[in-house]
């Protein structure tokens, strides 16, 4: 195994993984350490050796800070006249102490990472929108807020969308619910609130907006979607939503604020689609 010694700025960036090369002249111990020498037909020739891991260390003695590390290659720059070091992965550290400022960038780091895992669970890996799953933690929290009373769920479902699978084919009616979830996720911003898909094709909007500011904004957004168009070989297609929508204020529990939009859209559907029914009461 090699060992390399380094200054202390290089050491700690390799240790945070902040730099992947190291860099080393050209000497006379250099080519020792690295190079093959073979003579072939009367002809010098050289190469470099293969070195599967190095010992990196920062100072003097026993008790100098080290790491041993993967070594990737090694390459020779010639316009440099150097010898490069590809590091991989740590795979052992000595004598380290992590400080402060380090330490907390790690926690920093670690909890940011948590955050995006966190995130991703909670997303459809279609649309991208929320799911069903973080749309009931919303809802329970929500449902808390000094706000509450201007809590809406907005049931949102595609029109004959299992025609549109059959005569065109999925991969054509995933761009239909990607293009509806666009829309949502755009509207729900303006409506102050949040877009999740509930299934399938069915979507959910919960919004914190006095009701008649509401309602304008569906029927714009409903106009929206039905006039846009979904480009195919064969022909454009046109999509239109049913939504229903419910209150917070009338309904004493989740599951009968949300029955009450799902029952909404299905009147929606059974008086003629495209429509927003509101249940008042």
């Amino acid at each position: 195994m090699i060992h390399i010694s380094v200054t202390k700025d290089l050491f700690d960036n390799i240790l945070k993984t902040k730099e992947k090369i190291v860099e080393k002249k050209v000497t006379n111990y250099w080519k020792k350490e690295l190079l093959d020498i073979a003579i072939i037909e009367d002809k010098i020739h050289y190469n470099i050796k293969k070195v599967e891991r190095i010992s990196i260390s920062n100072g003097l003695g026993d008790e100098k800070p080290s790491l041993v590390v993967e070594c990737t290659k090694i390459d020779y720059n010639t316009k440099k006249n150097i010898f490069e070091f590809h590091i991989g992965r740590i795979i052992e550290k000595k004598n380290i102490l992590i400080e402060d400022d380090y330490k907390d960038s790690l926690i920093q780091q670690l909890l940011k990472e948590k955050e995006i895992l966190q995130d991703s669970m909670h997303r459809d890996h279609l649309t991208n929108l929320y799911n069903r799953r973080k749309m009931e933690e919303d809802l329970n929290a929500f449902i808390g807020q000094n706000n509450a009373k201007f809590l809406t769920a907005i049931f949102v479902d595609a029109d004959r969308f299992k025609g549109i699978n059959d005569n065109f084919g999925h991969d054509v009616g995933d761009r239909v619910l990607k293009s509806i979830a666009n829309k949502l996720n755009r509207h729900a911003n303006r409506l102050n609130g949040e877009a999740y898909r509930y299934g399938g094709e069915e979507f959910i909007m919960l919004c914190f907006m006095p009701q008649e500011s509401l309602l304008q904004g569906l029927e714009y957004l409903k106009n929206e979607i039905q006039a846009d168009r979904i480009l195919h070989d064969t022909k454009d297609i046109s999509v239109t939503v049913s939504m229903g929508v419910s209150f917070w204020k009338n309904h004493v529990s989740i599951e009968k604020f949300i029955k009450s939009a799902d029952d909404c859209v299905y009147m929606a559907k059974k008086n003629g689609r495209n429509l927003i029914e509101v249940a008042y009461n």
